[in-house]
C-alpha cells in the first residue's frame, strides 16, 4: 500500500518534537530532587508519537518501522496491521500536496 503524505507537514511535526524530546531526556538525566512521573509520562508520549510518525512515514514508502512486538503486546501482534492502523488514523492529517496550476 503506497500512501502520499505531505512531507512539509510531517517533518515539520517531527522538527518540532525533537527539542521536546531532547529537554526531557536532558532533565531526567539530572541528579532527582522531586517526582518525576510527570516528565516520564511526557517524555513517554513524546516518543511514541516520534515512533507512530516515523512508522507512518516508513508504510508510505511500503516499509516497516517497527518490526517487533512493542512490550505488552498480545500474541497476535502483527507489524503490517500495526502500521496500517498508524497510517490510517494519521494519514488524513498529512494529506497530499495540493498544487494549483495557473490558468493561462
Amino acid at each position: 500500500m503506497q500512501l502520499e503524505i505531505n512531507l512539509g507537514l510531517y517533518r515539520a511535526e517531527l522538527r518540532e518534537l525533537e527539542p521536546q524530546i531532547r529537554a526531557l531526556k536532558g532533565a531526567l538525566g539530572t541528579r532527582w530532587y522531586r517526582p518525576m512521573a510527570a516528565e516520564q509520562r511526557a517524555l513517554r508520549r513524546l516518543k511514541s508519537r516520534a515512533t507512530e510518525l516515523c512508522a507512518l512515514r516508513a508504510f508510505a514508502r511500503g516499509r516497516l518501522h517497527v518490526r517487533k512486538a512493542p512490550p505488552g503486546a498480545s500474541a497476535d501482534w502483527d507489524a503490517v496491521t500495526y502500521h496500517r492502523r498508524i497510517a490510517e488514523r494519521l494519514a488524513p492529517s498529512y494529506g497530499p500536496v495540493v498544487t494549483l496550476e495557473k490558468s493561462a
